[in-house]
């Protein structure tokens, strides 16, 4: 199955075309100028990857948490595509994405998104299941939820937050952010979801664990 993704949830965008034989083509943007790069992202993505977009047949992007504007974008532009070629687009929670893969055993792995005003967005995952709610808490909260393990991986674009407490804490471990591991994540999650349960409804809207603001 071809299929177009995106994550506009951090001010990092990435965008990528998983297609049918295995393979992706990667592009990131830094920067939050998500409205303005996604779709010329889109279009050189698609093109290093040697396809059109009438060649794609899901499209995958990341549902929340995250920037809330981003998170506008980037569900607003799955939906036009959708309606304009005529296929499925799902959201899929972007923290799911981030953690995609992880599978040791023993070990919490902790994906970790800053959500501002000294919050974070994070979930537990142990063998690659989630055994927690979507979080929005502080570092203290999350570090005491965390209190008695011995092995936990902090990964994402924000995991870099727990770098001191890892220098402490034996069993602690900050993994670099690794863009294309979310992408892929999404792709295959989207692809699961929609073999599952179909493409996403008209009116799905993205996955915010506080009240929507500007940012």
């Amino acid at each position: 199955m071809n299929i177009l993704v995106f994550d506009t949830s951090t001010d990092i965008l990435a965008v990528g075309v998983a297609k049918d034989d295995g393979s992706m083509k990667l592009r990131a943007e830094n920067g939050f100028r998500h409205s303005e790069t996604l779709l010329p992202t889109i279009e050189r993505c698609l093109s290093e990857s040697g396809l059109e977009l009438k060649d794609i047949e899901l499209i995958a992007c990341t549902s929340g948490p995250g920037s809330f504007t981003g998170l506008r974008i980037g569900m607003s532009t799955a939906k036009g595509l959708s309606l304009a070629l005529g296929i499925p687009w799902v959201g899929v929670p972007t923290l799911d994405c981030i953690a995609f893969g992880s599978k040791n055993p023993g070990c919490v792995t902790v994906p970790v998104l800053d959500a501002r005003k000294n919050r974070l967005y994070a979930a537990l995952y142990r063998d690659g299941r989630r055994v927690s709610e979507y979080l929005d808490n502080s570092i203290a909260q999350l570090l005491a939820l965390l209190d008695g393990e011995e092995e936990v991986r902090f990964i994402g674009p924000d995991a870099d937050l727990f770098a001191d407490y890892a220098l402490e804490r034996p069993g602690f471990i900050v993994e670099t952010d690794d863009p294309e591991r979310k992408l892929r994540g999404l792709s295959a999650l989207a692809e699961l979801h929609y073999k599952e349960k179909g493409g996403a409804k008209d009116d799905e809207g993205p996955l915010y664990l506080r009240e929507p603001e500007i940012g």
